[in-house]
């Protein structure tokens, strides 16, 4: 009898000294629907949007094949539904997301056009997609978008994004710049984002402007001018990371928050994150999910993580989890990577069972 109960003590041990793994990694494009987009912008700033999309997810397309033999209504109506929820309410989160003055209105028929082979057409309007300031009209909403998918957030990838604008318009600034720009009409190719988009009606503005833009400020120009810091906390039992900092030195423009947002995006497993320009750089503060291993021995718990920052800080601070019985025992910080040790001294999971599996063999013992 005793020595079955040393075996299952060796074996539970063995079983529970295993630690949990889980990586945090930079979004992937999404690869459901092949997407396209082509907006006409008005003097308005009224976007007319045209999205045409063709499924290629080879899942989904052979579960909605297989339906269609049976009930080939059901199989529309299902694929309908991927569109509207995927195509169009991601779409619509980002905006929604991003600024309340933007709203998107629907046609009341021939909103989702669905045509052979599992393609689609989606057609709406963006009322206030540029919005009038100074003479300019801006846009409202940019930057990278989100793909959200069976609880998977990815990039919101389409494979051409095409911008036709009023011919007596006067563009100002565009960016990322385009692939192609031929008479008022900018294409780009392979991305995720809503672009930043600056125009005028009035040359005299158009002037004016062009002259302030002398020189455009490249991205790693602004970082090495500027003087960056982050402050970081880890929570070991909600298993996350929040963080907040500055990047102070030099006056940002448009570009440098949207190249921000998505470096910060593409690095860090974002769970929020918010950022807001000052007149001098930048402050910023999120909350995101590392790379973590973790580990229950006997007598104690122990978190090791690892955070990937967007780019190198000129200080990192890292501040104590709340819960005073996680004490950390290891820090370090190599160029943009940090990694962290937590540990919890307590009687775990495996040193509990280990005690009642050896508590019978104790009390034998001691009878003696």
């Amino acid at each position: 009898m005793s020595e079955r109960l040393k075996a299952g003590a060796i074996l539970l041990i063995f079983f529970f000294s295993l630690g949990l793994i889980n990586q945090a990694v930079a979004y992937p494009p999404q690869q459901i629907f092949d997407i396209q987009i082509f907006m006409t912008i008005t003097e308005s700033g009224t976007a007319s949007v045209k999205m045409t999309a063709k499924l290629i997810d080879p899942y989904l397309l052979s579960y909605l094949n297989n339906l269609q033999k049976n009930d080939p209504q059901k199989a529309q109506k299902e694929f309908h539904d991927m569109v509207f929820s995927l195509i169009f309410l991601n779409l619509q989160e980002f905006i929604q997301s991003q600024t309340n003055k933007t709203v998107i209105i629907t046609p009341q028929t021939g909103f989702i056009e669905l045509h052979p082979n599992w393609t689609t057409t989606l057609n709406f309007k963006i009322y206030n997609y540029l919005i009038l300031k100074n003479g300019t009209l801006k846009s409202a909403v940019y930057g990278p978008m989100r793909f959200i998918f069976k609880n998977k957030v990815l990039s919101y990838h389409w494979k051409k994004l095409t911008i036709i604008f009023p011919k007596n318009a006067y563009i100002i600034n565009l960016a990322p710049v385009p692939k192609e720009m031929t008479e008022n009409v900018a294409v780009w190719e392979n991305g995720d984002y809503l672009p930043i988009i600056v125009l005028t009606f009035n040359e005299t503005v158009f002037q004016k402007e062009r002259a302030k833009k002398t020189k455009i400020i490249p991205f790693k120009e602004f970082l090495d001018n500027s003087t960056k810091v982050i402050n970081l906390r880890y929570d070991p039992f909600a298993g996350t990371v929040t963080f907040n900092g500055s990047i102070i030195g030099m006056k940002p423009e448009q570009y440098h928050i949207a190249k921000l947002i998505d470096e910060f995006n593409m690095s860090m497993d974002l769970i929020k994150f918010d950022i807001k320009s000052t007149e001098n750089g930048v402050t910023f503060s999120g909350e995101a999910k590392p790379m973590l291993q973790y580990k229950e021995t006997l007598t104690k718990k122990v978190w090791n993580i690892t955070i990937r920052l967007p780019f190198r800080f000129d200080k990192v601070n890292i501040k104590a989890p709340k819960d005073q019985s996680v004490q950390m025992i290891y820090e370090k910080t190599d160029n943009t990577i940090v990694n962290m040790v937590f540990e919890e001294k307590k009687i775990c999971g495996p040193g509990v069972i280990v005690g009642l599996a050896l508590f019978p063999l104790l009390l034998r013992k001691r009878r003696r």
